[in-house]
């Protein structure tokens, strides 16, 4: 199977050399790689020109947003889309969106070659994280459905099918539902990627709850699900993520945001994240 990958990223001169290494290095290759430099204002373009000079399957996008800060959803869907451009109209049977703070095993993309060969139906795919803490490795918690966004393989047929990523904060996690509710299956590996960030760990975790709870009304998120997940978020560290996040939620409420996705969807998905709560309340 033939593979592209676009890796939108921003001011990462610390990693980068390292998932441009193991992306070099891995037993399968990708056609082509596609990486957009969303304004950076460190050596991160100056490091992207040096591998596209050696590798003609890297090509380097200029995305000229110096003025922007760092931020996670629509503007790395936004930036994605700008690589994307690139390679519409290239042959390939998956498509990737790739971070650059991460370290694959070199047998990352055959093994999501082979994953994807078993089955037809397997829309999406991709590996586990492992957080780089300090001097120590530690496997970040993780739900069987769901492929995260730093590693993100899909199907070319599955991507055309739900219109591919959407511009909205939580894009990763509804692409997924929108997947599932075609008919499509998702799969997570064994294959364990060095995340050299932890997850969200760029943000400020005050702005980054409220944003979650904002855009969790305008996702049509329920009320009851809502509440479930300020109570998960207030009993662990940083305890108050949880009220930013009901913040967050009330306040585009009655700033009456639209919604950004169908209620077909939103019924989808409202009922997938209910039985499962309730699924693994009361298995234990």
């Amino acid at each position: 199977m033939n593979y592209v990958i676009v890796s939108p990223i921003k001011n990462e001169e610390k990693f980068l050399r390292q998932t441009l290494d193991s992306v070099i290095l891995q037993s399968v290759k990708p056609s082509l790689w596609v990486v957009v430099d969303d304004g950076s204002t460190d050596g991160t373009l100056d490091i992207l020109r040096e591998y596209s000079l050696k590798y003609n399957w890297i090509s380097v996008v200029e995305n000229k947003t110096h003025s922007e800060e760092r931020a996670g959803g629509s503007k790395v869907v936004r930036a994605f889309y700008k690589g994307f451009e690139s390679i519409k109209n290239h042959n390939y049977d998956f498509i990737v969106k790739l971070d650059g703070d991460l370290k694959l095993p070199n047998n990352y993309f055959e093994a999501i070659i082979d994953e994807f060969k078993k089955d037809s139906k397997i829309g999406l795919c991709g590996g586990l994280i492992l957080n780089k803490i300090n001097n120590s490795f530690v496997l970040e918690s993780h739900n069987n459905y769901h492929v995260r966004g730093a590693f993100k393989a899909v199907r070319k047929k599955c991507f055309n099918e739900i219109g591919g990523f959407s511009e909205v904060w939580n894009w990763d996690g509804l692409d997924e539902m929108e997947a599932m509710r075609l008919g499509w299956k998702t799969s997570v590996l064994d294959l364990k990627v060095i995340h050299f960030r932890p997850t969200s760990g760029a943000y400020n975790f005050k702005i980054q709850n409220f944003k979650h709870g904002y855009e969790a009304y305008k996702t049509r998120d329920n009320f009851l699900l809502t509440l479930i997940r300020f109570v998960a978020k207030s009993i662990k560290s940083p305890y108050l993520s949880g009220i930013y996040f009901l913040k967050g939620y009330f306040s585009s409420f009655f700033s009456k945001e639209p919604r950004v996705i169908s209620k077909e969807l939103s019924i989808f998905t409202n009922k997938f994240h209910l039985n499962r709560i309730f699924k693994t309340v009361f298995s234990k």
